[in-house]
Formats: C-alpha cells, structure tokens, sequence
C-alpha cells in the first residue's frame, strides 16, 4: 500500500503529523510564530496552575468556614428553642445593652432609662410572646354572669 504522492501534496512525517513537502525550517518568520506559540503556551499553563492552587485554597477555607457557620447556626437555633430558660437573663441583658447604648449616645439618664425599658420590653415579648393588647382586651378577662 504504497501512497503516491503528488507535486502539490503533504507528506507524512514519523509522528504522524503533516507537514508540506518542501518545508522551510529557516523561514525567520515561521521560528518567531513558534517561538510565540510556546511562550504563550507556557504563560497560560503558569496562569492556570496559579489560579487552581488560589481556587483550591479559597474553595478549602469556605469549606471551613461553611462547616464553623453550620456549628454555631445549630447552636444558636438550639439556644433560641430554649429561651424560655433564660427568660430573666435575656430580658435583663438586652435592657442593659439598649439601655447603655443610648446612655452613651445621648448622655442623659431619662433617655437610658427609656431605652432600656423599651429593649426589655421588646426581650420580653420575644422570649415570652405578645399578647393581645388591643384596647378590648381586658374584656377578655373579666368573668362573665351567668
């Protein structure tokens, strides 16, 4: 099975890739090109191998950081299903807190007292829930003749 070859075609080479008949291996202008290909070649191989390992590094931190959050999330959500344990502590700490923070932003005693009844206020109704306080509500609780 001999290949004939015309005057016009590509011949095979040993490693299986075509090059033309007559190649001009010292055309300056076909080394510069080679040159270029490699250079690039080489310059995006060294952007990819950095960008993996600063991916890879960044994918393994989130990866931490995702499994700490879920930790304290779950925490968290456990401490909440049981605040009516701390009922007296949260109510007292969130009145203390507000209470402070408008202590120094305004710097007068009635304000900080204010401020801390309405964060206590607010604590207490998170922790123990709201009730009807509409203004027919007392009605409610009076027991009625028979």
């Amino acid at each position: 099975m001999a290949q004939q070859a015309s005057p016009d075609s590509n011949t095979q080479t040993d490693n299986g890739t075509v090059s033309p008949k007559n190649p001009k291996t010292n055309d300056p202008l076909l080394q510069s090109i080679k040159q270029f290909v490699n250079l690039t070649n080489s310059t995006l191989a060294n952007f990819e191998r950095a960008t993996d390992e600063s991916s890879t590094m960044i994918v393994s931190r989130l990866r931490q950081l995702g499994r700490q959050g879920w930790h304290i999330a779950s925490r968290s959500l456990s401490t909440y299903e049981h605040r009516g344990q701390y009922g007296p502590q949260i109510v007292a700490g969130a009145a203390v807190v507000v209470g402070g923070a408008v202590a120094l932003r305004t710097r007068r005693v009635p304000a900080a007292l204010v401020g801390a009844g309405l964060g206590g206020a607010a604590a207490y109704g998170n922790v123990y829930g709201y009730e009807d306080y509409s203004a027919t509500s007392w009605r409610n609780s009076i027991p009625k003749k028979e």
